[in-house]
């Protein structure tokens, strides 16, 4: 039930990547997830006000506003990183998110890993590699490196990597202090009051919200449910195999759905790519 719980998880998160990169076509970034943190607090605050208990414990609030800090800034650079590249290639680098969660949940939270799992971490390293060079050959995977750091759009995703791999730690600690209706409220609620002071500009023209409301709404709803998800997945698995999980569908799911919906191209040194970083995640499972 546990596995199953993530794999859903990460179907849902698979799905929500499609539907926000063609909701950014009618809306921008900090648009769209102000609009995404209003439905979730929404329905945070049913849920709470609903079930009539609202559990929270002193020790909640100091990372509890870290978390809300980083998943402002992580959730905007992804947005625009989205802009600026081909869905196949940013989010497969989301899975080196993986690596730097086995890092940190060892270090914060004391989970920690097999020798195989290592290994799994260094196939994932290659896979990414494969999937940036030039060249489906040796000389270009390992020059890999060099097309990443030219590409604004990799550069932010991998950075993204980083900030995400830290968000589920935090979720599990404050989770640790609080119900999930409850973490879910506090978080959409901070995350909603900075968007709102650093993105005024941005609220004074919304008409093509209306010409585009049912993708738009179809994307908040898919959303809500991932990151509902993921909170139950966090607190029932290692924060690392969750992301890996959860990653491997990404990945899988963009290389598809970049051809089927957005017409980018498929080839040999794509599919490999993201079936050596499949494999790797699997390592670490």
């Amino acid at each position: 039930m546990t596995i199953f719980i993530c794999i859903l998880n990460g179907f849902f998160w698979a799905l929500f990547d499609v539907t926000r990169k063609l909701s950014l076509k009618y809306v921008s970034p900090k648009v769209l997830l102000i609009l995404f943190m209003i439905v979730q607090f929404i329905f945070f605050f049913s849920w709470v006000f609903f079930e009539e208990n609202f559990k929270i414990e002193k020790s909640y609030f100091i990372p509890g506003l870290i978390l809300v800090l980083i998943s402002v800034i992580s959730a905007i650079i992804f947005l625009k990183s989205l802009v600026l590249s081909d869905l196949s290639l940013t989010i497969p680098l989301l899975s080196l998110t993986p690596i730097f969660s086995s890092f940190f949940s060892y270090i914060v939270l004391n989970e920690t890993l097999k020798k195989i799992e290592y290994f799994g971490i260094l196939v994932i390293v290659l896979g990414t590699l494969i999937l940036y060079a030039e060249k489906f050959e040796i000389k270009s995977i390992f020059k890999s490196f060099k097309v990443i750091s030219l590409n604004l759009g990799a550069r932010l995703m991998v950075l993204v990597s980083v900030f995400w791999s830290i968000t589920p730690i935090f979720d599990k600690i404050c989770l640790n202090h609080t119900t999930v209706n409850v973490h879910g409220l506090i978080q959409s609620f901070g995350m909603l009051l900075f968007l709102l002071i650093i993105s005024r500009n941005e609220l004074t023209n919304l008409n093509k919200i209306y010409k585009s409301s049912a993708l738009i709404i179809i994307t908040l709803c898919v959303g809500t449910i991932a990151t509902v998800l993921q909170f139950y997945a966090i607190l029932e698995n290692y924060v690392a195999i969750m992301e890996a999980i959860k990653r491997t569908l990404g990945q899988t799911c963009a290389v598809l759905f970049g051809f089927l919906i957005f017409k980018e191209k498929i080839n040999l040194q794509k599919i490999v790519g993201v079936i050596i970083l499949s494999t790797g995640v699997f390592f670490i499972l």
